[in-house]
């Protein structure tokens, strides 16, 4: 259910659905849900204190919930696929029926291995071309035709049709590569149910009629050679330990169908019965059942090791991990290297207080951008490597260059590595150099430009006054 946690650091399509749904109608923070995040982070590196810090606040907000849209979904696609395997398995059994001729008496072996074997693998090797193309479910494109009339489904009989957030979370990242992977184990399931049709009709007929098995061409010696042909390597999975399930050239021979034959077929040979039930399971059932724990594992892994960089994600945790102004205590804080960004002059000892109760960061060293031009690498590169914390970008709120300060944070990257944490500081300069406060516009839009560089050690920080 939704409303049970799953392992730690792994999130379940059921509760990943949950927390954007809440998300989306409360991204309110309560103070206590601050509190709980506070002390659940302690000690963690950003990237886990985020992941950990979202599992305390979806516990607090969804954790108690059975009936959440996640939750709901989940039931629903589970009756969609229950729905699809059962017609399936009528399917199959209505396949099994329409081979049989019951004027001859028998089973056509040849429309059999076509229909059951062939096409089957026609669409499974059609579906894997068709998923290697699109790539994995993250980039947007659709689902496949089966899979996306299993999600309407879903949707309308679990009264989502009206969730304002849905297509937001269908636009790409963790809930659709779940939702895809979700989707993929569906259609084995029913692929699975049509080939269990397939051998309880088969058996059936065999136990239950009597039946025979016959095959019929225009031209035999090329019919008959490619059917001993294809027999032999269907069966090569058994053919050392299940040699009576492997019809040889003489069994096959005596099971052609003459022109102007007029009688009926005697039961057997019981070398093509069991070698269709042998070909049906390892040809049909297998391969299904080994897609289905492939895609099982798959939408485990989508969502282990979630980053969460959405922009709702990003302002979710920078109001969760929000603190108040502490004590100064260098002591108690990690070094960092401050860049300052474009030219301008702050007071780096009134800075100095922000930094450590804010940021809780050291600041080691300030330098200007320009050490991070190529002529000065060695001095850049001797800065960051005594600053464990990162590095702090410190520039003019009013001022936010998109371009530029994009082209500083690759060369940050380069240099510093990709878990450097990187925290930019907006501030406007005021008398004396004092650091001011962004306006409420200035700020959000750097908000925006850091979600946007969808980088997990990333964060925008704005100046506030202490108060």
């Amino acid at each position: 259910m939704a409303g049970m946690a799953g392992p730690s650091g792994r999130w379940r399509l059921e509760e990943w659905i949950d927390l954007e749904a809440e998300l989306a109608e409360r991204p309110e923070v309560l103070g206590e849900e601050k509190r709980a995040v506070r002390e659940a982070v302690v000690g963690l590196g950003e990237a886990e204190a985020r992941g950990v810090g979202m599992r305390v606040w979806w516990g607090m907000r969804c954790g108690e919930s059975v009936a959440g849209p996640g939750w709901r979904l989940g039931q629903a696609l589970g009756w969609v696929v229950a729905g699809l395997g059962f017609l399936a398995f009528l399917a199959g059994g209505s396949a099994v029926l329409g081979w049989w001729d019951r004027v001859r008496g028998g089973v056509h072996v040849g429309l059999f291995l076509v229909v059951v074997i062939g096409v089957q693998w026609v669409f499974l090797l059609g579906a894997v071309l068709a998923l290697g193309l699109r790539g994995s479910w993250g980039t947007g494109r659709g689902f496949g035709v089966l899979q996306g009339l299993m999600a309407r489904l879903a949707r309308r009989f679990s009264g989502g049709e009206g969730w304002g957030f849905w297509s937001g979370l269908m636009d790409g990242g963790t809930a659709r590569r779940m939702l895809g992977w979700r989707l993929v184990r569906g259609t084995q399931v029913a692929a699975m149910a049509f080939n269990v049709g397939v051998l309880a009709m088969l058996g059936g007929l065999v136990l239950g009629r009597h039946v025979g098995f016959f095959w019929e061409t225009t031209t035999e010696v090329a019919m008959r050679g490619t059917l001993e042909v294809v027999v032999r390597w269907l069966s090569l999975p058994w053919a050392g330990w299940l040699p009576e399930a492997v019809p040889g050239a003489g069994v096959i021979g005596e099971t052609r169908w003459v022109p102007g034959r007029t009688e009926t077929l005697e039961a057997g040979p019981a070398e093509w019965w069991r070698f269709l039930l042998m070909a049906t399971v390892v040809w049909g059932l297998l391969p299904r059942l080994v897609l289905w724990g492939w895609a099982w594992r798959a939408e485990r892994r989508a969502g282990v090791g979630v980053e969460f960089q959405s922009r709702a994600h990003r302002a979710l945790w920078r109001g969760l991990r929000e603190v108040t102004m502490e004590p100064v205590s260098e002591a108690a804080a990690d070094g960092v290297l401050v860049l300052e960004v474009g030219g301008a002059v702050f007071d780096r000892e009134g800075l100095r207080p922000f930094l450590l109760r804010r940021l809780r960061v050291n600041p080691l060293a300030w330098l200007p951008v320009a050490v991070m031009d190529a002529e000065q690498e060695a001095e850049a590169r001797a800065a960051l490597a005594k600053a464990p914390a990162g590095v702090v970008l410190l520039a003019e709120a009013w001022a936010l260059s998109p371009p530029r300060m994009a082209a500083l944070h690759a060369a940050v990257r380069e240099r510093a590595g990709a878990e450097m944490p990187v925290k930019f500081l907006a501030a406007n300069v005021g008398e004396g150099g004092r650091a001011v406060a962004p306006s409420v516009e200035e700020l959000r839009e750097w908000e925006r430009f850091v979600d946007g560089l969808r980088d997990p050690a990333a964060e925008v920080f704005g100046f506030v006054t202490d108060a």
